[in-house]
Order: C-alpha cells, then structure tokens, then sequence
C-alpha cells in the first residue's frame, strides 16, 4: 500500500471517530433535554396536586394520571442515552486503537488489511445509526454530509416512542 493510500485509510477513520464523537454528543444532548423537560412536567404535575391538598383526599383526573406516564416513559427512553454514548465512546476507542496498531505495525501495510480493520470496526457497530454513518464516511462523504444525515436519522428517532436496541 502506498504512502498516499495509507493517510487517506488514516484519514477516513479519523473522519469516522470525529462523526461519531459528534453524533454521540447531538444525541447526548437532545435526551438531557428531553430527560429535563420531562422531570419539569413531572414536577409541575406533583407541585400542583400539593397545591390543592389541604388535608382532603388527592385524586388525579385520568388526564392527569396519563399525562404523567407519558412523561416518565419519555423520560426512562431519554435515560437510555448513558448506554448509547457509552457503547459509541467504546466503538470510537476500539477503532482509534485498531487504526494506531495499523499504523504501527509496519511502514508498508497492505490494503487488505485496511479493508480487514474496517470490516471489523463495522462488525462490532449495533446500532443502524453507526452503520450508515460508518458506510457514508468510508464512501467519501465529506463529515458534515454524514453529520447531517445522522441528524435527520436521529431527530426522526427521538421523535418515536420505539427503543432502538443495541
């Protein structure tokens, strides 16, 4: 492999640990958010129902009960961010190390093997959301085309009242 080919392998798997340090931070934010907004309704739920207690029975009117559940499991979806951001962090640390062994390993390394060593970063990706931006970036795709697109992908999925697992 040549010297041009291995930096610009080099250069496409930094591109892919900055997207996802980036995706990982928009998601990480929109669910801190979302977690916050739900905990303030929550909150204001409960602040109003102390309100009227003046030692009389307390009863929470059907729209009252359903407006709560719907916030705590927006807010027990949101939670699940920490496991996102953590799996991610973990698949950008494997990937960065895997790149650096690469790279250390000898001053003409085939591009069999880079081909080998992105194979195996996409392998260990779960969520769908790595995988696309993972096929984008290793395409080509300039980082803020592959950044938008995760935002498109991830605002359609924050919106959903579906859990992504991984």
């Amino acid at each position: 492999m040549s010297n041009q080919a291995k930096i610009e392998s080099t250069i496409k798997m930094l591109a892919l640990a900055a997207a996802q340090i980036e995706a990982t931070m928009i998601e990480s934010g929109n669910s801190v958010s979302a977690l916050s907004n739900s905990f303030s309704t929550i909150a204001e739920k409960f602040h109003h129902l102390d309100d009227h207690n003046d030692d009389t029975v307390i009863s929470l009117t059907t729209e009252d009960f359903q407006a709560l559940r719907s916030k705590i499991n927006e807010a027990i979806i949101a939670m699940q961010f920490y496991d996102r951001m953590t799996q991610r962090l973990h698949h950008i640390n494997e990937g960065l190390s895997a790149t650096s062994s690469l790279l250390e390993s000898s001053t003409s390394t085939p591009e069999s093997d880079w081909v080998k060593l992105q194979e195996t970063i996409k392998s260990r990706y779960t969520m769908e959301s790595e995988r696309e931006m993972f096929e984008q970036i290793i395409a080509g795709s300039p980082l803020k085309e592959a950044l938008a697109s995760f935002k498109n992908s991830s605002s359609t999925f924050n919106n959903q009242e579906e859990i992504e697992l991984f």
